[in-house]
């Protein structure tokens, strides 16, 4: 089925709509809330602080654009000196020098296995391309913001000599391995990971638990993802437990994973286009992203608000379709979380979301404390007519059942031998439902390898398919390996208390 696209306005229109400051290369960008209790944050403090102390999450005061000559000063980067380059916009020489930064750019993607990091390849089904994001230590897109969160924290904890953070994330499956792996061993870091029981691929569960470096700590939750998303934000927002442990975040309210992923959309889009003919208009790419916590399509949102040439942004959801309601109805309010095929997407309220619909309502802080308190005490927003018309202007959505999730995948695979995993299929499904802009390369973002989800690739392909495809090392022996994990309640109180008690005992270790 092909939906007719909603007239989109014009770049300018939507900028004014966003109400940013556009930036040069050589300002220096700071960070506020969007509840409007934070403001002139440096980048620094952003990514330490994580989480704003009113609750809200940290969005940049100043938006930079692309140098002059657009998109095309990139082009014929390698994706190091493209993530320098895109990230020199928003991190000044006060918070990390270039050189330094140059550095921890090449040593977090020196870890992947592909030389192009992020390589873009046709699918070879109705015209598509795939964004391949799963080429990183644990196979799973989060790699690529998640080794430069870890370095970048590394960094900064050297600035001062003797300096601790205690990272404390929740997973609904590959954030978690993602963090530890970007985490594990480095030096003033303590790593919690909040997982819940039962609901991860044993893939998944398997990395995280197999890491059992002093510093990370892996707690399996008796309750489903948003419980375990609530005590992290619950722990945040007590300030004495905060400060004593210097709380850092690595979940995608952290800006620093936004901004990491703001590159692969620059690198996607200069990888399927061809420089244009002078005069002519730079020609415009669409992506279609699975999205649960938001974070991955709104980096698509702010690279096209900085420049980049983009047609449509696809939110594609499972069957916990809380966006695609929203999208298409008005209608965000949670309603439970269902298990799926798909299960690092079981997400009742998507976290990120925040961001985006503050800059839906202009930038307007009062107005998004009052929204995000009443979604907070009812499980509802009601967003205003002109935040909705906003929100449709820049995105669409499609909702993928899990009986379409598995057909795409078995079509897919018939159809070119490419293997998607259940998450990818999400946003190859919905793209096929939306259809493509005559011209206009669409680009689906693959978030994991297939290896990790074993059993929804059985129910696509059959056993017989599956017996012919190779489980990549180190995934294939993951089983073989001795493992360490905290089950706990599903209690505030009984995390609170592990956390301290952990690192007590690791103080004096």
């Amino acid at each position: 089925m092909i939906r007719r696209a909603i007239p989109r306005t014009s770049a300018l229109g939507m900028l004014a709509a966003t109400r940013f400051t556009a930036t040069r290369a050589m300002a220096t960008t700071n960070y506020r809330s969007t509840r409007g209790g934070q403001q002139g944050l440096t980048f620094e403090q952003a990514v330490m602080q994580g989480l704003a102390t009113d609750r809200g999450l940290l969005v940049p005061e100043n938006l930079p654009q692309f140098p002059a000559g657009g998109v095309e000063a990139f082009r014929g980067l390698s994706y190091e000196a493209l993530a320098l380059e895109i990230m020199s916009l928003y991190i000044g020489p006060e918070d990390i020098p270039k050189a330094e930064l140059k550095d921890i750019i090449d040593r977090s993607y020196g870890t992947f296995r592909d030389r192009d990091v992020t390589p873009v390849v046709p699918l070879g089904v109705d015209g598509l391309h795939v964004l391949e994001l799963f080429h990183g230590p644990t196979f799973a897109f989060k790699d690529v913001a998640l080794q430069y969160l870890g370095n970048t924290f590394e960094h900064l904890l050297k600035k001062t000599p003797g300096s601790s953070i205690t990272v404390v994330g929740a997973t609904s499956g590959d954030t978690g391995s993602s963090a530890i792996y970007g985490l594990r061993g480095k030096k003033g870091v303590e790593c919690f990971i909040m997982f819940p029981d039962g609901r991860t691929s044993m893939t998944q569960r398997l990395q995280m638990i197999s890491v059992t470096d002093p510093n990370i700590h892996n707690i399996a939750l008796d309750g489903n993802f948003d419980d375990c998303q609530a005590h992290v934000k619950s722990l945040f927002n007590n300030p004495a437990f905060r400060t004593h442990h210097r709380l850092a975040a690595v979940n995608s309210i952290n800006w620093a994973r936004i901004l990491a992923q703001i590159v692969y959309y620059v690198h996607a889009y200069l990888k399927v286009t061809e420089a244009p003919a002078a005069g002519a208009p730079a020609p415009k790419v669409s992506f279609s992203v699975p999205t649960g916590n938001f974070g991955d399509i709104l980096a698509g949102f702010y690279a096209k608000q900085m420049g980049l040439p983009v047609d449509r942004l696809i939110v594609a959801t499972n069957s916990n379709d809380i966006l695609h309601r929203y999208f298409s109805a008005g209608d965000y309010s949670s309603s439970g979380v269902s298990e799926t095929v798909t299960p690092s997407m079981d997400i009742a309220v998507s976290s990120n979301f925040e961001r985006f619909l503050f800059h839906m309502s202009g930038n307007d802080s009062a107005l998004m404390a009052k929204l995000m308190g009443e979604l907070e005490s009812s499980g509802t927003l009601k967003p205003t007519a002109e935040m909705l018309s906003n929100s449709r202007g820049h995105m669409d959505s499609a909702r993928a059942s899990d009986a379409q999730v598995l057909s795409t995948m078995k079509e897919v695979y018939e159809a070119s031998g490419y293997v998607l995993d259940p998450h990818s299929a999400v946003g190859v499904a919905a793209a096929r439902q939306l259809g493509s802009t005559p011209g206009v390369p669409m680009v689906c973002l693959a978030c994991a390898h297939w290896a990790k989800f074993p059993d929804a690739l059985t129910q696509a392909l059959g056993e017989k398919a599956m017996g012919g495809l190779t489980v990549p090392e180190p995934l294939a022996s993951l089983h073989t390996l001795p493992t360490r994990v905290k089950p706990l309640p599903n209690s505030l109180p009984t995390v609170q208390a592990f956390i301290e008690e952990t690192c007590a005992a690791r103080s004096t270790a």
